[in-house]
């Protein structure tokens, strides 16, 4: 296959990948679409587009449309008039075939004596696979795994159990004290196999969620173990325990989310209004240790992770009051909206402002577009806190962003 026959068809899947249209509905893409270049392009390069294209018509996978004239005629559009040849020529699933498949293979999978909640789940997840889900790797076998999945969770005496979960520990009793890659095995033979169904899966049970249907917590399944670290003169105290943990010198302190969810208020040694400082980037964590105008410091490490966003509610629900410094940009906005998210309170940024966007211009970076697009992302609650829009609009004209890392915070 040549480069610009692969090029013709890989934009054809990702229109049909994205297309909302029925599956077997026809496409077409206009040349200038397909190949914006061509004007400008050698000679040697538009023969062999449109070689390339009337391959592909010859073969009766797609049809060519010309705009003629006296002197000659220019290729106008590429209409697909047979899909499932197009993924066979590329060696591919044809997605419409593998999402009948997955339909057609339901009913054997979910036998009359499973849960009525397990047949509702695999019944929406199967009528609401996409070409994109095929694309990534989703077929039928993908189901029958996951339903044994389902079946092996429902067998078991705790399968309604909704709380959150450790990552060590499951809160099915037959399962307890088994590792994922084990239960991988003893389900699959493979010990990796059910960290790739769930993978594969995710965005269907995401989609499941959202329309209110039960889906299993399949949190014991993560391989992550998340934590952050904490600073500052404080005194921890943990549900059950009589004993509270004193950092009267102010150090570090690195807690695993399991230590987390045992910590049920915090408090500052002083008698003070308590507040915290959530960084983005390690380095200014550690370099704003011994910061005394706040009561304590708290890492997020980029977007929170679990063991972050529980210890900001314990944090909120002890009364602290909450600021926050990170990168001046897009990304970094949207850690703010996620922390604000996670608190439910209100965060003031700090150095997040047009005054530290000039200071700090000559040393920015050029951001990808895709950061940039992220702007979009960004809503307007967080839009309204003071010098937010000033410095997104200033992001957005330069494209460029300033790293947390290169900020002085002395003066903040």
């Amino acid at each position: 296959m040549t480069f610009f026959q692969k090029h013709i068809i890989d934009c054809f899947f990702q229109r049909y990948a994205n297309s909302t249209a029925a599956p077997g509905k026809r496409t077409c893409i206009s040349a200038l679409k397909l190949y914006p270049e061509f004007d400008s392009a050698s000679l040697y390069k538009k023969k062999s587009f449109l070689k390339a294209a009337e391959i592909l018509e010859k073969r009766g996978i797609v049809k060519l449309s010309w705009y003629k004239n006296r002197a000659h005629k220019t290729l106008k559009t590429l209409e697909c008039v047979d899909m499932e040849a197009m993924f066979r020529l590329a060696d591919k699933p044809f997605p419409k075939k593998v999402m009948e498949n997955i339909k057609e293979v339901i009913p054997s999978i979910t036998a009359p004596a499973d849960a009525r909640r397990c047949k509702e789940l695999l019944l929406f997840m199967s009528e609401n696979v996409t070409p994109n889900d095929v694309e990534r790797g989703i077929d039928k076998q993908a189901f029958k795994d996951f339903a044994k999945l389902l079946k092996t969770l429902h067998d078991n005496e705790s399968f309604t159990a909704h709380k959150p979960l450790p990552c060590t520990r499951t809160p099915y009793s037959v399962l307890d004290g088994i590792t994922p890659r084990a239960l991988s095995v003893m389900l699959y033979n493979d010990s990796k196999r059910l960290e790739q169904i769930t993978k594969l899966l995710s965005r269907l049970l995401k989609r499941a969620e959202k329309e209110g249907l039960y889906v299993p917590n399949l949190a014991f399944l993560a391989r992550s173990f998340p934590e952050t670290l904490i600073s500052g003169k404080i005194v921890i105290y943990f549900d059950q325990s009589k004993t509270p943990l004193v950092n009267d010198t102010g150090n570090i302190i690195g807690f695993p989310l399991e230590t987390i969810k045992q910590i049920e208020s915090i408090s500052a040694i002083k008698k003070e209004q308590p507040t915290v400082l959530t960084i983005e980037n390690k380095e200014t964590f550690y370099a704003l240790t011994n910061s005394k105008k706040y009561t304590c410091l708290l890492y997020t490490g980029g977007y929170p992770s679990r063991a972050v966003s529980a210890l900001l509610r314990v944090l909120s629900k002890s009364g602290f009051s909450f600021f926050h410094a990170g990168d001046v940009d897009p990304d970094g906005i949207l850690i703010l909206q996620d922390l604000i998210k996670n608190a439910k309170k209100n965060i003031t940024p700090v150095c997040m402002d047009a005054t530290t966007f000039f200071k700090y211009r000559k040393h920015g970076r050029k951001l990808a577009k895709t950061m940039l697009d992220n702007i979009r992302l960004i809503g307007d609650e967080i839009r309204s806190i003071d010098g937010i829009q000033e410095v997104l609009s200033l992001i957005e004209s330069t494209g460029i962003g300033i790293e947390q890392e290169l900020i002085d915070y002395g003066y903040a």
